[in-house]
């Protein structure tokens, strides 16, 4: 019998999973914690492990307590009938090739380390894989988190009024501008996004090397496989479908201030009100319950708690927020439906494709319509198209 049939026949009986990790030590390990999830997923038995790092194999394998260990993962893929697969590498080298051969064994779902891929190309075959092979698709982004939750909900009520406007920010750190877009930008790209509650039709953006605008003689090859990218500062304006606009910014933090992670998030603003979320995934939220921030002692910011999450010592709240992932994962899968309260491959491509445009939008010096047409990376297009003379 077809594996799928096979898992089919579970669904609504056993109830009962087995899963598989691909991680790869010293090339992006385990991600933010994805291995581990499921020891507190009592209906989820980890069997197997594929890293291309023996020691870190073997470190993997007592860690999850699987006893099937593959140095290749399309060898693992191969001989185990699963479930589930957790792509966990930080690099994103190998994520497409990854996702695709999970889904062309018959697994029914897959948890992904973000970003999702390097270009807009290999996230497109990633998606056309798994929707051929009905397999449902969870990411690791900042919106499974309980303050993300809470706070669209408190939009969606009318707390802070229409919705116009949303304002992101990444670490600013050592990684400022494009490497803080590629890394932490997807975060924020896909929050915006889903406080929105719209698609982008359009985005302009300004990247930066110091004070002036980038060239390609600027472009590197980024951390974490991300790919060509260049700037050390960058600035980007999007509009959605529904007039919703968004910006994104990043920059070198003044030396005297430091960095704070604290820095990391964004604020709604509405008409009678302003939402600000910070530290994901430890989550910090305040509203001020004013259309516009004046500091004139009358309206107060106020700190939004939720005390369920409190309690949670901070260290374990990116496990946390997993959790909350691979159950929405198993709930798509039992109801054969959509990821819905998580980040699935859909919304991830859509916010690598917000990442993608502010390189795009530089390259072609002007606005940049969604979907895009330029499904690879811009500064790769950007050299091919570039007489060397003209460089």
């Amino acid at each position: 019998m077809p594996r799928r049939a096979i898992w089919e026949r579970q669904i609504g009986k056993t109830m009962t999973y087995k899963a598989a990790i691909i991680g790869h030590t010293g090339n992006g390990n385990y991600g933010h914690g994805l291995d581990v999830v499921y020891r507190d997923i009592s209906n989820v038995e980890v069997v197997a492990i594929a890293d291309a790092d023996e020691e870190g194999l073997g470190d993997a394998g007592t860690r999850t307590g699987a006893s099937n260990l593959y140095t290749d993962y399309r060898e693992m893929l191969e001989k185990e009938s699963v479930d589930l697969v957790n792509v966990c590498p930080r690099v994103v080298t190998h994520h497409a090739r990854m996702v695709i051969a999970a889904a062309e064994a018959g697994v029914r779902g897959i948890f992904c380390e973000k970003p999702l891929a390097a270009t807009l190309a290999e996230a497109d075959a990633m998606l056309e894989a798994c929707q051929t092979h009905n397999v449902k698709v969870a990411v690791a982004h900042r919106r499974a988190n309980p303050y993300e939750q809470y706070g669209k909900r408190l939009v969606e009520a009318g707390e802070i009024g229409d919705l116009q406007v949303l304002k992101a920010r990444g670490k600013w750190d050592r990684r400022s501008g494009a490497e803080d877009l590629a890394v932490l930008g997807p975060h924020m790209m896909d929050s915006m996004r889903y406080f929105a509650g719209a698609e982008v039709s359009w985005a302009q953006s300004h990247v930066s090397q110091g004070d002036r605008d980038v060239t390609l003689d600027d472009a590197y090859d980024g951390a974490e496989g991300i790919g060509s990218i260049a700037g050390d500062r960058l600035a980007a304006y999007y509009v959605f479908t529904n007039g919703v606009t968004a910006h994104f910014e990043s920059r070198p933090a003044d030396p005297e201030a430091g960095v704070n992670s604290r820095s990391f998030g964004f604020e709604a603003h509405g008409t009678k009100g302003i939402l600000s979320l910070r530290n994901s995934p430890n989550g910090e939220m305040y509203i001020h319950r004013h259309g516009m921030f004046i500091p004139d002692g009358t309206v107060a910011w106020e700190r939004v708690l939720i005390d369920d999450w409190e309690t949670i010592p901070p260290g374990d709240r990116t496990h946390h927020s997993n959790l909350m992932i691979v159950r929405e994962l198993l709930t798509a899968i039992e109801q054969d439906r959509n990821v819905i309260e998580a980040s699935s491959g859909a919304d991830a491509l859509a916010a690598l494709e917000m990442v993608m445009a502010v390189h795009e939008s530089q390259r072609v010096k002007g606005r940049v319509s969604f979907p895009m047409s330029n499904r690879e990376n811009p500064y790769d297009v950007w050299r091919r198209e570039t007489p060397l003379k003209n460089r």
